[in-house]
């Protein structure tokens, strides 16, 4: 008997470390898409987790690699509209490797063109305070989103809003 529970506890633990984290959209065209977080198999030095992303109006999966956390952190999904379309975006975050005050978000827009979803990536040569997007929050009223980390002793908080020509520019950004 102790045997059984002991597989039974074995199994549970082993499914839940290794499960997905999945999270489903449906789109203004009324398609639904599935997007699957999966670990990378391969032990590289550089951790790597790829998304599986299905649309079910073409049946397309796009795949696609994006950066882990180095210490193992766990990774989840988010979806909101970032870039105020319309359309439902999604971001794969992970607790910073540092202390672990903020999450680093990797941002993924919809392109109702393609029907894909692309990577947003950072402004290079912006006077963005974070290198990379922290701790995401949307304001939809301004249609801008902000993104906050710390340096030092400081909260930075930089704010993004896309330009008529859907381009991401930095706005302002705040010292706490």
């Amino acid at each position: 008997m102790k045997n059984y529970f002991l597989s039974i506890f074995l199994m549970l633990v082993f499914s839940i470390s290794h499960s997905q984290n999945t999270i489903s959209i449906i789109q203004k065209d009324k398609s639904k898409i599935t997007i699957s977080l999966n670990s990378d198999p391969n032990d590289s030095e550089i951790p790597v987790q790829t998304l599986d992303i299905k649309n079910s109006k073409n049946n397309y999966i796009q795949v696609a690699s994006l950066e882990a956390s180095v210490t193992g952190k766990p990774s989840h999904l988010t979806a909101d509209d970032y870039n105020f379309d319309g359309y439902t975006d999604f971001a794969c975050f992970y607790s910073d490797d540092g202390m672990g005050v903020y999450n680093i978000y990797q941002l993924f827009i919809f392109n109702p063109k393609t029907k894909q979803f692309d990577y947003l990536h950072f402004p290079a040569g912006s006077d963005a305070k974070c290198g990379m997007f922290c701790d995401v929050k949307i304001d939809k009223i301004k249609k801008t989103f902000s993104s906050s980390c710390r340096g030092g002793a400081r909260w930075h908080t930089d704010v993004w809003k896309f330009n008529k020509n859907k381009k991401l520019i930095l706005i302002n950004d705040k010292r706490n």
